[in-house]
C-alpha cells in the first residue's frame, strides 16, 4: 500500500531498487480511470458501491462514485496528516490507519464521523491494515517488520507476527507493506525484497501456526485484495500491473496494466462485482476481470 513515487520522489530510483518483473502469462483488460485523484494510497468498497480511497499526504477520505466517475471529500479525518490502509471490520464501519493512530470512521449516520482509537506510540511506520473480525484488525509495520494485532473497542494491541520475510529494506527502508487475513491465512507482500507470502495463524490470537512461506522473489508486490472468484489480486507499484493468484498454486498472472498500481478492492454490486478498482499514482481505475 506504498505510493512510492510520493516518498521517493523519482520512479527512476524506485525501479533502481526493484528487480526486473518475470514473464507473465497474459490475459489482460485494459483499465478504465474511474476520477483522477493524486497518490492514492488505498482503496475500500463501501457496500453502497461507493470507493473510499486514501492519500498518505492528505488527512482527507475521498468517496468515488464510480458509475458517475466523480470524487469527493467524504471526511478529513482529525488528528491524521496523511491517510494509509484501510479496511471495514463492521457494516459501513472502517478502520484506517492515520500515521502512528488507528482511526474508526462510521458512514452509519446521517454524516460520516472520524474518532482516534489509539495510537500504537512505537510504531515505525504503519501502512498495510486487514481485518481479522469484526473487533480486531492486522496492522503491518513496515519500517520494523511485524504486524501488531489490535482490538477496535479498547485500543488494546500487542505483535503478534514477525519475520525474516516482514523485514524492511531499501533506502527508506519498508518491508511488509499489503496484508490481508482470510480463513486462517495471513497474506502479505514485502514491496522492496519484491516477495509475497502467507503464514498460517490462529484464528483467535492471530499468531503463527504454522512456516511462513515465500510464494515469490521476483516481482515488486504493494497492496492486496481478494476477489469474488476465490483468487487474491496484488497490486505492483512500478511493474504497472494488477496480477491474479490462484492460492493453490502461489504464482502470478497479469491481468490489467495501472501505472504505479499501489492497492485493490472488488465492486459489491451486481453490475460491478467482477470489477478491480485499483489505486495508483494518477488516481482510481477499473479493471473487469475476465473469468
Amino acid at each position: 500500500m506504498l505510493h512510492l513515487q510520493a516518498l521517493l520522489g523519482s520512479l527512476p530510483l524506485l525501479l533502481s531498487l526493484a528487480s526486473a518483473a518475470p514473464a507473465l502469462s497474459s490475459r489482460q483488460t485494459a483499465a478504465v480511470q474511474v476520477v483522477k485523484l493524486s497518490s492514492i494510497e488505498n482503496v475500500a468498497v463501501r457496500s453502497n458501491g461507493q470507493v473510499l480511497a486514501t492519500n498518505m499526504n492528505s488527512a482527507n477520505l475521498y468517496t468515488v462514485d464510480p458509475v458517475a466517475k466523480t470524487s469527493k471529500t467524504a471526511i478529513a479525518v482529525t488528528g491524521a496528516s496523511g491517510l494509509s490502509g484501510i479496511a471495514e471490520y463492521l457494516p459501513d464501519v472502517f478502520a484506517v490507519i492515520g500515521g502512528k493512530g488507528i482511526y474508526k470512521v462510521d458512514f452509519t449516520g446521517s454524516a460520516p464521523k472520524s474518532t482516534l482509537i489509539k495510537t500504537i506510540t512505537e510504531a515505525s511506520n504503519l501502512n498495510g491494515l486487514a481485518t481479522f473480525d469484526n473487533n480486531t484488525v492486522l496492522v503491518a509495520d513496515a519500517g520494523k517488520g511485524t504486524v501488531f494485532r489490535f482490538d477496535l473497542t479498547t485500543g488494546a494491541y500487542s505483535s503478534v507476527l514477525t519475520d525474516t520475510t516482514m523485514a524492511p529494506s531499501g533506502g527508506i527502508p519498508f518491508g511488509i507493506d499489503g496484508i490481508k487475513y482470510r480463513d486462517g491465512t495471513v497474506w502479505y507482500t514485502n514491496i522492496f525484497k519484491n516477495s509475497f507470502h502467507k503464514v498460517a495463524v490462529d484464528p483467535v490470537t492471530a499468531k503463527a501456526t504454522g512456516a511462513y512461506t515465500t510464494l515469490w522473489t521476483n516481482l515488486m508486490g504493494d497492496d492486496l485484495c481478494f476477489g469474488p472468484n476465490g483468487k487474491i489480486y496484488v497490486a505492483t507499484n512500478s511493474k504497472n500491473s494488477l496480477v491474479e493468484v490462484d492460492p493453490a498454486v502461489g504464482k502470478p498472472t497479469s491481468v490489467g496494466t495501472v501505472t504505479g498500481s499501489t492497492s485493490c478492492a472488488f465492486g459489491r454490486t451486481d453490475k460491478d462485482k467482477n470489477v478491480a478498482y485499483v489505486g495508483a499514482g494518477a488516481g482510481v481505475f477499473a479493471i473487469t476481470i475476465k473469468v
